[in-house]
């Protein structure tokens, strides 16, 4: 506080004299010598008030006072007590220590005479002030009681014996009378917040508190020891007295005259409660949290000072009442939510009356001994059961609130069909917890079980231009997740929300359920005729895009290739369309075209228009008939555009069309472009593919491509120094900062406009380069966010779920659509596999430019993908916003409790790490949690060695009772699974053992279990229970452990597998069995022992195996042979490490479905390969890798009909490719890889012969020698 401006003045100077490397000595004696200032400051801010002066306080006060100015204002002593005898030498006495000089010797003499005249009785006595002036305002009073809390902290929390500040011996009693003042704190905030007009009461109890807190702190001041002087260290028993006289006297309600102040003041404060009362509605859940929390408190203590013979304060009367003051406190934070606010009456009556009952209950005069709380309560003349009611719904809506704000906002459409698929296990696993509520829930699953068609016709966009369905999908799909908030409250332990809750909010469920139905049917009956889909009511000038200067950089074989097919192409009507991503050029591109003057000479008339995502009609066509010189009125669209079509078919006109957003926008305007076959040429852009191939005539779409380092440099340099060139000093730093924009030339350009502004200093650059992210996304988020907005509802929770990867991470799909599929973002089709669905929903993310294509498999599906960084940065944000997915970073999110808290956590929300300590701390606050994610930035092998000791599965699975997915990309061990993990749908781990428990088994919903490793592993035989399994993949492969025979015919079948790999099998009967007891599989990769001679069994697959890769293993230095395959829908067929003899390479040739085949490692009877004209009827993809034996292959005139790639690699003894390949119609590509000069003239015999003979230009060869190693035909 520091009100006396003498005081205030030695403060400073101590300050002003303290040397910058003061020793330890010195700072302890600073800083006890502030603490004994401060001390004095507070008692002589009590100079105005009565009962300081006639304690004698203020004189002690002001006597210590005058020591300290006449002593410690010397300035010698003063500056000798912080610098050393070299700085001052000669200025003082050498020997001179302020210990042993006048100052603490004094200060120490005044207190010891003070302490033989002061005592509690003298304050105790002191009236209670009638004057106005001499009662404490509650800022001075909580400031007061602030310093005194301050400095008894410093007393606690010094355990350095050698601290001037010790307090030797327990300080228990210190602490208790700190937990003492923080309560009447908590009640003096309580009383002023409530406070309108302040009555006698009020005075009395701030005048009260005011003495209490004064006397604690006089009373650690008087006897805290001074050490050097032993003979003069008090007794710590004489301070213990005092302090404890002044706990069970002055301070708790045990003596009646206190215990009437407090419920005078109380009494007052219920008068003037009044509906809407609530003046300070921001602090109001701080103020009545804490005198909750003391009256909490003295409940607590009530059973050691009450009569133990009365029934007042009987456990469990006690029990209860202190159960509803922790619900009540629990939920304060939580009140001033948006449509609370007119509980506040109810709830200020229940704090109220609360306080009232427990100070009342400390009567020591047997007054109400033998009453019960309900007696006590009506004596009082209280109403609290009748009061707590209203505070029951309150509470009950608090919660739901607070559960509802954390509800993801964005919903997987699939997540119905998990919630129904697992309540009715969920009931019976836990049928005594859910007995109450299991009418409700059985109505509410019986409800949602008549809207699965609903969901489904949203999930395939009957509805997409109706943003209603959309919002009652949201709603229904938001009431599945407050259910399952109310079966794990219904189950928990902790009981933190009140039964009572429950069950209303079940049916308040039901209740809300059918009000969406009825609005549904009620809408759903009426005949919609107002589909609109040519519009949508969002303004695009809501959009801002920075616009790139005129002079264009980059794209050069782009520009090329535009220009060529401008200038001379086909006569014919062409559309040529520019696709890319937002923010990649397009729009700059086509205009960079469509003025240059070298295209410009080759058309009569020129026009453009921009199309966007909002447009009518009307206003396209006439912008465009104002450009071609034509400026009539018209009265309908129809009639403009009639007279386009009429001005255009004249002409020889090139059109630019703009920023194309759906294929009914081309509808529109493709009649009035009439084809002359005289050249005519638009120019189309648009971000999405459906559109750019719908308007697609003669030429193929131009996909635009990322920047390359060059032209992402050039571009920078050129928009932040223009004609100026760039200094050597920064241009490595430059380049870097351009390849980080990765390639988006908007994103180049936001950067440059920063780096624009900045000194051009390397120091400055570096710093951008260091943060570069966070610069990007500010001005390219709306151009995304447009994009995202157009996104059909099924696809949004989708591309947002990127925002859980790392940056330039190359994303397997595989595993990507797996994950979708167990977040519930895929709704279930009878006609079609969600796999399936899940790949489409890809390639229309694909399509629209939001996510690009990083590998595509032999068949021609995307096996890996990636998106752009300012992608990920929007997935990230928007993810969080609507929250679907939050990032746990350490320091960024400091302490879970803080975030997640109590039953409000993070309901269903996804969670993702990149740090092992922060999953470890936040699992113990998650058990709402759907899904945890784990990220590491390094690659497999580098974190599989060393797992961090101690971090098993167990310790995190532990707290998650509603988990669907756990992908864990962090070396773990697996030592046991709980079994109440029944939402599992999802897991995966990369571990470091040889085995994995028979506790796996207890994920009994499990579907996807991915575990990585170096080695085999051994899998428990209680897999064969895990019959929900569809994808089952173990790295590097696996085997079952514990039984010789671990499936048998009588076991369950895996009628729901999907893909298995790699199981190891040791014959072919077990081969056979797996694949019965896994009738549906569609991929297997496996590792078979093979066979060292005839005869060959033949292995029967099912119709539904479509991709099968068997890897075989050298036994004693040889390759042994695998088994014949009957399979009548094989389209994908790998072998790997096997010997292929004629009747293999028949039998393969005779699959009749199979379109790739690929060979790995494989050695050839005698050497030879010869195909007949009737065996690979259907293949397309033909690869041959390191099949080292391979010398001859023969093939006759119609092998292989349909081929179209063909892959040859490390065939070092090959003498050619069959000559028969030149007749093969649909060849498209030859790949040839460090294969002999041979094989390389055959290859390019056949690019030659099908140009020259069948016009096939298309045909691409490509040669990749050995490394140093030149052909003929490249010298």
């Amino acid at each position: 506080m520091f009100l006396d401006k003498d005081l205030s003045k030695i403060r400073h100077d101590f300050l002003e004299f303290r040397p910058s490397n003061i020793d330890d000595v010195s700072r302890d004696r600073l800083e006890f010598f502030l603490w004994e200032l401060s001390f004095l400051d507070c008692f002589l801010s009590l100079q105005s008030f009565t009962f300081a002066g006639e304690c004698g306080m203020l004189n002690f006060t002001q006597k210590m006072k005058e020591i300290w100015k006449k002593s410690m204002l010397v300035q010698q002593a003063t500056q000798r007590i912080f610098f050393s005898d070299s700085d001052w030498e000669g200025s003082v006495d050498p020997n001179f220590d302020p210990f042993t000089s006048d100052v603490p010797t004094g200060i120490w003499k005044t207190k010891l005479e003070f302490q033989s005249k002061y005592s509690f009785a003298e304050v105790s006595s002191i009236p209670l002030p009638a004057n106005k002036d001499d009662i404490p305002t509650p800022k001075f009073l909580l400031e007061f009681i602030d310093a005194v809390i301050e400095n008894l902290n410093i007393l606690v929390q010094i355990d350095d014996p050698r601290s001037l500040l010790f307090v030797p011996g327990p300080k228990g009693q210190i602490e208790e009378v700190l937990k003492e003042l923080n309560l009447l704190r908590f009640f003096v905030c309580f009383v002023s917040n409530k406070c309108t007009e302040p009555a006698q009461s009020q005075h009395t109890f701030f005048t009260h508190v005011l003495i209490v807190s004064s006397h604690a702190a006089m009373v650690a001041w008087l006897y805290l020891p001074i050490h050097g002087k032993e003979n003069q260290d008090v007794d710590p028993s004489a301070m213990n007295d005092l302090f404890s006289d002044l706990l069970q006297m002055k301070i708790r309600p045990i003596q009646p005259g206190i215990r009437k102040i407090y419920t005078d003041v109380l009494c007052a404060l219920k008068s003037t409660i009044q509906p809407g009362w609530h003046p300070n509605i921001q602090n109001k859940h701080v103020t009545d949290s804490g005198f909750l929390e003391a009256a909490a408190h003295n409940l607590m203590k009530l059973p050691t000072v009450s009569n133990p013979s009365g029934t007042v304060s009987s456990n469990d009367q006690m029990s209860i009442l202190q159960d509803m003051l922790s619900l009540i406190r629990a939920n304060l934070i939580h009140l001033p939510i948006l449509g609370l606010e007119f509980h506040c009456q109810d709830m200020d009556t229940v704090i109220v009356d609360a306080g009232l009952l427990i100070y009342s209950l400390y009567d020591s005069e047997g007054e109400k001994e033998g009453m019960t709380l309900e007696d006590l309560n009506q004596a009082l003349g209280l109403d609290l059961p009748g009061n707590i009611q209203p505070v029951k719904v309150m509470i009950y809506l608090i919660i739901r609130k607070a559960v509802q704000s954390n509800l993801p906002r964005i919903h997987g459409l699939g997540y119905v069909d998990f919630f129904l698929s697992n309540l009715k296990e969920f009931q019976s696993r836990h049928s005594d917890s859910l007995a109450t509520v299991v009418n409700q829930l059985q109505i509410i699953q019986k409800e949602l079980e008549s809207l699965q068609p609903f969901l489904k016709a949203v999930a395939e966009q009957r509805y997409y231009k109706h943003d209603r369905h959309q919002i009652w999908a949201t709603q229904l799909i938001s009431k599945v997740y407050e259910v399952e908030y109310v079966v794990d409250a219904c189950i928990s332990i902790s009981k933190e929300v009140p039964h009572c809750c429950l069950q209303c909010w079940l049916l308040d469920i039901i209740k809300e359920i059918s009000c969406i139905k009825a609005e549904m049917q009620e809408l759903l009956n009426v005949v919609d005729d107002t589909m609109n889909t040519t519009t949508d009511h969002r303004s695009s000038q809501l959009v801002w895009t920075p616009k790139m200067k005129e002079q264009f950089v980059g794209f050069e074989d782009v520009r090329k290739e535009l220009r060529d097919q401008l200038k001379k192409g086909n006569y014919q009507l062409d559309v040529i369309s520019i696709v890319g991503m937002p923010g990649l050029g397009k729009t700059t591109l086509a205009k960079e075209i469509f003025y240059d003057e070298s295209v410009i000479e080759n058309f009569d008339i020129r026009a453009q228009c921009c199309v966007s995502q909002v447009y009518k009609r009307m206003d396209l066509l006439l912008e465009i008939l104002h450009a071609i010189g034509e400026s009539p009125s018209f009265s309908t669209a129809h009639d403009a555009a009639d007279q386009l079509r009429r001005t255009l078919m004249r002409k020889r006109y090139l059109i630019l069309v703009d920023d194309v957003w759906e294929t009914s926008a081309w509808d529109d305007l493709r009649p009035c472009f009439y084809d002359a076959k005289n050249g005519s040429k638009i120019i189309l852009t648009t971000r999405h593919i459906e559109v750019a191939n719908y308007a697609t005539c003669v030429s193929f779409p131009i996909h635009l491509r990322m920047f390359n380092d060059d032209e992402s440099w050039k571009l920078l340099e050129d928009r932040v120094f223009g004609e100026e060139r760039c200094s050597p000093s920064l241009e490595e730093v430059g380049r870097q900062i351009a390849k980080k924009c990765g390639g988006l030339p908007l994103s180049i350009v936001v950067v440059a406009g920063i780096l624009a502004k900045m000194e051009k200093k390397e120091e400055s650059w570096k710093q951008v380069a260091t943060t570069l992210s966070s610069h990007i996304h500010g001005d390219t988020k709306a151009i995304v966010e447009l994009s995202y907005q157009n996104l059909p509802y099924h696809l949004k929770p989708c591309f947002l779920y990127f925002g859980a990867f790392l940056e330039d991470r190359v994303i397997d799909v595989s595993s990507l659509t797996k994950l979708w599929t167990s977040e519930g973002f895929i709704k279930s089709c009878e006609s079609k596999r969600l796999e399936d669905i899940a790949e489409g929903y890809l390639e229309n993310l694909i399509g629209k430019n939001l996510v690009f294509v990083a590998k595509r498999s032999s068949d021609g599906k995307v096996e890996a993908c990636r998106i752009h960084d300012v992608m990920l940065e929007f997935c990230k944000e928007k993810a969080t916003e609507e929250n679907l997915l939050l990032w746990i970073i350490r320091d960024q999110n400091a302490n879970p409790s803080s975030n997640i808290y109590s039953h409000k956590q993070h309901v269903q929300r996804r969670l993702a790490f990149c740090e092992v300590d922060n999953l470890e701390e936040w699992s113990s606050s998650c058990s709402l949690i759907g899904s945890v994610l784990f990220r590491s930035d390094t690659d497999i092998s580098a974190r599989l060695p060393v797992p961090k000791p101690g971090f098993t599965i167990s310790r995190i699975l532990q707290n998650f009772k509603f988990l669907k997915v756990l992908d864990l990309e962090h070396c773990i061990v697996i030592d046991f699974f709980p079994t109440d993990l029944v939402h599992m749908r999802y897991f995966s781990a990369e571990i470091d053992q040889n085995s994995i428990p028979a506790s796996i088994a207890n994920l009994s919903n499990l579907e996807t279990l991915v575990l990585k490793s170096r080695g085999q592993i051994l899998l428990p035989v209680t897999l064969r229970r895990m019959v929900k399994l569809r994808h089952l993949h173990i790295a590097q492969y696996f085997t079952i452990s514990n039984a010789e025979k671990p499936f048998d015919d009588d076991s369950l079948k895996f009628y729901d597998l999907r893909t298995l790999s790699q199981p190891y099998f040791s014959c072919v009967e077990d081969f056979e069995l797996m694949l019965r007891k896994a009738p549906n599989i569609r991929e297997l990769e496996c590792k078979y022992k093979g066979i060292c001679s005839f005869p060959f069994p033949v292995l029967e697959i099912s119709t539904e195996l479509e991709t099968l890769h068997i890897i075989g293993e050298v036994v004693e230095f040889q390759h042994w042979y695998p088994v014949c395959i009957s399979a009548s829908n094989l389209k994908i067929l790998k072998l790997s490490v096997f010997r292929l003899g004629h009747e293999h390479l028949s039998n393969i040739g005779q699959l009749q479905n199979l379109q790739v085949l690929e060979l790995l490692a494989i050695e050839f009877d005698d050497e030879e390969w010869e195909v007949n004209d009737d065996e690979f009827p259907e293949l397309k993809v033909l690869k041959l890798m390191f099949c080292q034996s391979l010398e001859e292959w023969d093939a006759v005139e119609y092998s292989f009909p349909k081929l179209e790639r063909l892959s040859l690699r490390g065939l070092e003894n090959l003498k050619e490719i069959p000559s028969c390949f030149v007749d093969i119609q649909f060849l498209q590509s030859i790949e040839v890889r460090e294969c002999n000069e041979s094989v390389v003239k055959s290859a390019r015999f056949i690019q030659e012969f099908q140009f020259e003979d069948y016009q096939n230009a298309a045909l691409k060869l490509s040669i990749y020698p050995y490394p140093g190693v030149y052909y003929d035909d490249d010298k």
